[in-house]
């Protein structure tokens, strides 16, 4: 009994794993379709042979060949003909092999590690995640979650530094030094007890025998751990022991330490810690800074003894034109925040002040022999420098070597410096431009909620004013942030990302500092393209543990330089 002819057999149903037990099938001619391989035509014979290989369906229009045929033969009319050989087209074999390379990169990046470590960085893609000692083999641009941040389309992504270890500023748990351990006067210890300080800071103890010794002394660390006391205290201590051993007479004008900050805020922060000193040692801090009155101050001069004066450069300078201020008992010139008072802002200021001071400086302590006993005098030959900054100066031969040999200059640094804080948790957004009001009012919202006083930065003058009127629109109060405010802000917003990382550097600052209640946060809208270079400094330091790369303080330096680069000297254009 003859078999009926297969109706409806397709390529697919000729899928075989074994050699036919039955030499010969009916079938029917075959030509391809779009959807796979019909049969039709009349019946023939097929000696089929075992399959070379094995033909699958695929997601492409057609099949998917893993091989090809080969050794099929027919017969028609009795003369045996080869059937034709089938090959896999070139444009599809690249489309597989793009297909089986994207699915074991997914498998890939879908194996999570797993870590006991504490996190380091969270990310809205949670395979971009980092843990404390975790390494890389191949560490890469591809490794940052900010990788892709410079596209647009990534708007709406996220990374947050987390709190990850102690404050670094502190010395370690198992130190036991306090200030009474310290070589200061006692009347110095029990005033530093009696406003609550108990153990130094890392930086406090580094630089207090530098200062004492009467070395010219670069101390440089991290913002918020303490340099304020670490200069203060070892002047102090010079300043009242001269005083016991009266080399210094009492004179009108004539200031022992003078220090220069370069903003009105931070004057005013420095001589809030002074006057707190004042009320339990015997001396006379006196702050001249600018703002209203300074006209007044110049025509009508207070004169009256001050053992330090406080001031900002431009108002000094003028002070020192007009003669009001005298230089015969000078011991000490303190630059706060160095590395900005030794940029190109504001070195030409700082140069007319050191030349109308006419100082000369000396390092070594000479001794002075008492009626009663021979001493070590703290009196200092000459001036000596005392150059306090967040991050580290540089060219200082060019900048103030004039003046001193920077040979001299004893440097005094702590591990945290130009490093991320690990103790205060840092927030990085991906917004486009036009969010960034909508989201700054959810975050100052929130902040209310929660009675978190916060300081928005921004990086221009009409910026800050347009945010002003903003939040005063939709009912929340903002004020003007000054020196004595800044111990209470708990939360730090960069609407305006920093364009340098040492900005950034000194807008953290504001926050985890010693001694505060709240270790704080901070938080950053990352809206530009150009915003992201910044971000990946901040990030590969944060990966690597590490510090930033390329801190330079020097920024108007780098904006000319940049400016430069792109159109040619200012010179040349004007």
């Amino acid at each position: 009994m003859s078999a009926e002819p297969a109706r409806g057999l397709r390529f697919k149903d000729l899928i075989y794993q074994q050699p036919l037990e039955k030499p010969s099938i009916a079938f029917r001619k075959i030509s391809p379709t779009r959807a796979g391989l019909h049969c039709q035509g009349s019946q023939h014979q097929l000696r089929r042979e075992p399959p070379m290989a094995v033909i699958r369906k695929s997601k492409f229009k057609g099949f998917n060949f893993s091989g090809h045929a080969s050794g099929k033969t027919t017969k028609t009319n009795g003369v045996a003909t080869e059937l034709p050989r089938i090959t896999i087209p070139v444009k599809m074999q690249k489309q597989l092999i793009k297909l089986r390379e994207r699915k074991q990169h997914k498998q890939h990046q879908s194996k999570k590690p797993s870590f006991k470590s504490p996190l380091v960085i969270s990310c809205k893609r949670s395979n971009y995640n980092h843990h404390r000692g975790q390494t890389y083999s191949d560490f890469g641009p591809s490794t940052l979650a900010s990788y892709g941040w410079k596209n647009r389309k990534a708007a709406g992504d996220y990374m947050t530094i987390m709190c990850h270890d102690k404050n670094p500023a502190l010395l370690s748990e198992e130190s036991e030094i306090t200030f009474t351990d310290l070589k200061l006067d006692d009347d110095i210890k029990k005033a530093v007890l009696a406003l609550g300080y108990q153990k130094p800071t890392a930086i406090q103890q580094a630089a207090l025998s530098s200062i004492l010794s009467g070395t010219h002394t670069l101390c440089a660390a991290e913002t918020g751990s303490g340099k304020t006391l670490a200069y203060l205290l070892p002047a102090l201590d010079m300043l009242l022991r001269r005083k016991r051993c009266d080399i210094m007479t009492q004179t009108e004008n004539s200031p022992s330490v003078i220090i220069l900050a370069p903003s009105r805020e931070l004057a005013d922060q420095i001589t809030g810690v002074a006057r707190s000193l004042q009320e339990h040692l015997d001396f006379v801090p006196y702050s001249v800074c600018g703002g209203r009155g300074t006209k007044g101050r110049l025509a009508w001069p207070v004169r009256k003894p001050m053992d330090i004066l406080i001031s900002t450069p431009g108002v000094l300078r003028k002070f020192l034109i007009a003669g009001h201020i005298k230089r015969s008992a000078l011991q000490q010139i303190i630059l706060d925040e160095a590395d900005t008072l030794l940029d190109d802002s504001f070195i030409g200021t700082l140069d007319s002040i050191l030349q109308r001071l006419r100082v000369q400086a000396q390092t070594g302590i000479d001794p002075v022999t008492t009626d009663n006993k021979e001493k070590s005098s703290p009196f200092v030959s000459g001036v000596q420098f005392v150059l306090v900054s967040a991050t580290m100066p540089r060219d200082l031969q060019n900048s103030i070597g004039t003046y001193l040999p920077v040979d001299s200059i004893k440097k005094v640094t702590t591990a945290g410096l130009n490093r991320l804080m690990p103790h205060v948790p840092q927030k990085f957004l991906r917004v486009l431009p036009s969010r960034k009001p909508e989201i700054i009012l959810k975050l100052a919202k929130q902040q209310i909620e929660r009675s978190m006083p916060s300081m928005i930065f921004c990086n221009d003058s009409p910026t800050s004013f347009f945010l002003k009127h903003l939040l005063e629109e939709n009912g929340i109060t903002s004020a003007i942030i000054n020196g004595k405010m800044q111990e209470k802000v708990q939360h730090v917003i960069n609407y305006d990302f920093p364009l340098f990382v040492s900005d950034y550097i000194h807008r953290a600052g504001r926050v985890g500092r010693v001694g505060a209640k709240h270790n704080g946060q901070v938080t950053s809208l990352v809206s530009h393209s150009w915003e992201v270079d910044v971000l990946w400094q901040i990030e590969i330091a944060a990966r690597k543990v590490s510090e930033i790369h390329n801190v330079n303080a020097n920024i108007k330096r780098k904006v000319e330089a940049d400016f430069s680069r792109r159109h040619g000297k200012p010179s040349d254009i004007i």
